[in-house]
């Protein structure tokens, strides 16, 4: 009994780590890991945007740090308004605000005219948990900078389970008396060297032995042959008695035939890309943090990240700092086709309108771009999604990981989802079925 797995990010390796029978996976890059693959710039390796290690699943949380040697770190993330660096997250540092912005904001949450309302939306969602000021001064334009979407057009998939912070948190916050919110994610792990790619290299070397990876190889054809799945590919031909699908769902229905229904909805479900660009500074303006989140729309990041703050193996050996950023942008819009050199230079002006980085302190500049970053959770997101997952399972094919799902899922969801599809794999071949 084989199992096939098409794509080697983090959803495949760690569904092949979890599964008790053999599997063979098909990788289409030179280097495994999809989203979780890292990079290097003069000795310095980043990832595609920083993929901290947290959850709050203590079984996962230990498996991944269990793999690998990593660097448990007090998170330092601010965000940047109007020259002013408001703590992570902004409803429990108003204090930090102008007096103005400060009422405005404590007064919207404690007098909120929309508490008493079921919101369908993730602008309503944010009115009725946060009130109008937190919404309207941060929320709602860093929302709709990095999903290049009006809020009030997506549903309230990734905000619901947010919690709505207790009012005595805020009425300290805007007093100046401290508090912490998020404090699942306080503490993270990261790889102590190698980036987050030391974290699939561990999952790929776990399953040596059980698993096989094919890596590079194209696709050609996906086939049903009776009860077996026949994967025609450049390095020959793979049949399988099951197949799991890893890889996006839109470039796995390049190689299968569906009905013209579902490739219509499949067109339907949106996503984001994100350009990641690296600079390397002599010094900067960010301190001991390690993120700035920024909503402003008139600088064109919406995160940059300090990669020093991770550890000693990612701060250049003469000094200086090693900055990440991430910007993202819909696959039609103006930004896809930006020059890479204007996008770079667009860059270092707006770092060095933030007094964050002077142009003559900057040592090195690597842009990269990714075509899935985000999947968007529109409003019609649910029901596209489930008439496209519902046709794949329907012939056969099970789905795991964030592009596979169209969920948006952090690793440690990823390897949540593929213990659990493991679990009923595992069943099925146990029981012959």
């Amino acid at each position: 009994m084989t199992i096939g797995i098409l794509g080697g990010g983090i959803a495949g390796l760690s569904l092949a780590y979890f599964l008790k029978h053999k599997s063979i996976i098909l990788e289409r890059e030179a280097h495994l890991g999809g989203l979780g693959r890292s990079f290097s710039l003069n000795g310095i390796d980043y990832d595609i945007g920083p993929h901290i290690i947290f959850s709050k699943n203590k079984e996962i949380l230990d498996l991944h740090t269990s793999l690998l040697e990593t660097n448990k770190i007090r998170r330092s993330n601010k965000i940047l308004h109007k020259g002013k660096l408001i703590k992570y997250p902004f409803e429990n540092d108003l204090a930090s605000l102008d007096k103005e912005e400060r009422d405005y904001c404590l007064h919207g949450f404690l007098n909120n005219p929309y508490d008493g309302y079921e919101p369908s939306t993730m602008l309503q969602f944010f009115l009725k948990t946060f009130g109008e000021g937190i919404t309207k001064l941060y929320l709602e334009p860093y929302n709709e900078k990095i999903w290049k979407f009006d809020p009030s057009f997506l549903d309230t998939q990734m905000v619901e389970r947010i919690p709505k912070p207790p009012k005595e948190d805020v009425i300290k916050s805007a007093q100046g008396i401290p508090t912490e919110g998020y404090t699942h994610q306080l503490y993270f792990h990261y790889p102590r060297e190698g980036g987050f790619q030391a974290l699939v290299n561990a999952y790929a070397k776990a399953i040596e032995g059980k698993s096989e990876i094919i890596n590079p190889v194209a696709i050609n054809k996906i086939i049903r042959k009776g009860k077996q799945w026949l994967v025609k590919t450049d390095k020959g031909d793979q049949l399988f008695d099951k197949l799991v699908n890893c890889m996006p769902l839109h470039e796995l229905f390049r190689y299968l035939e569906a009905p013209d229904d579902v490739r219509q909805t499949l067109d339907r479900l949106k996503f984001n890309s994100i350009y990641t660009v690296v600079v390397q500074c002599a010094k900067d303006g960010m301190g001991d943090n390690f993120t700035f989140t920024i909503a402003d729309k008139d600088v064109i990041f919406h995160r940059l990240s300090k990669l020093n703050f991770l550890g000693d193996r990612y701060c250049l050996k003469d000094g200086g700092s090693t900055l990440l950023i991430e910007i993202t942008f819909r696959p039609d819009s103006q930004l896809a086709i930006m020059p890479e050199e204007d996008l770079k230079a667009q860059v270092v002006r707006d770092l060095e309108k933030l007094s964050l980085v002077s142009g003559k302190d900057i040592l090195a500049v690597e842009a990269r771009r990714f075509k899935y970053a985000y999947v968007i959770y529109d409003l019609h997101h649910k029901q596209n999604s489930a008439k496209v997952l519902g046709y794949l399972e329907g012939i056969g094919i099970s789905c795991c990981g964030r592009f596979a799902e169209f969920k948006y899922m952090n690793s440690d969801h990823v390897a949540e989802s593929a213990q659990r599809l493991a679990g009923r794999l595992n069943g099925g071949l146990e029981d012959g079925t």
